[in-house]
């Protein structure tokens, strides 16, 4: 090919649009924004132990390597596997701080279970070379943003209940119940379907 001077074209060193980039980390390709979400992943359980470490009054440094797991596990996204590691950090959260207690850590530590688990099902629902989309990654973090948002109103309302031993135990129950109900809601991905 030449251009209009009869010159010879210079080879053009800039990707083709749909070209991506992805990385082999000793078994298939990752692309970039599963390397991204695996990060958000890995971010957000550090913000996680972070707010644990502050409610609890401090815990084992040994237990800093959690933060890690996302990104030692990244070929486990689509099992089970992320969905274990939650809930042994949930499980360390009624572990290690005050039974009965209520800390205002808990809403930023909440924002951080909300971003990890929400990059884990992002990841494990496309392949790993796939790029996410902008518009479904946008979509994810919007209703990840909601989700983490809903813990102010809640911790809020425990908060207040907290001095509260006889209410406390039903009022958060019953809170919990209807926050469960309005996350499926929120989250149906079909409406009910129309009786005859």
């Amino acid at each position: 090919m030449t251009h209009a001077t009869g010159t010879p074209a210079q080879p053009s060193t800039r990707l083709p649009h749909h070209a991506r980039w992805t990385l082999r980390l000793g078994g298939p390709e990752w692309s970039a924004s599963q390397l991204g979400l695996a990060a958000a992943h890995a971010l957000g359980a550090l913000a996680y132990l972070v707010c644990l470490d502050h409610a609890s009054g401090g815990f084992d440094g040994l237990f800093w390597i959690l933060a890690a797991v996302p990104l030692l596990t990244l070929s486990w996204t689509g099992s089970a596997l992320p969905l274990a590691y939650w809930g042994l950090m949930l499980f360390g959260w009624f572990t290690l701080t005050p039974e009965g207690s209520f800390s205002w850590w808990s809403l930023p530590a909440a924002a951080g279970v909300a971003v990890g688990h929400a990059a884990a099902a992002l990841g494990a629902s496309v392949p790993p070379a796939t790029q996410v989309a902008p518009r479904e990654l946008l979509r994810w973090t919007r209703w990840t943003g909601v989700a983490a948002a809903a813990a102010l109103p809640v911790g809020a309302l425990a908060g207040v209940l907290a001095g509260h031993g006889d209410v406390g135990g039903p009022a958060a129950l019953v809170v919990g119940v209807l926050g469960l109900a309005a996350a499926v809601l929120l989250l149906r991905t079909e409406p009910p379907a129309e009786r005859d």
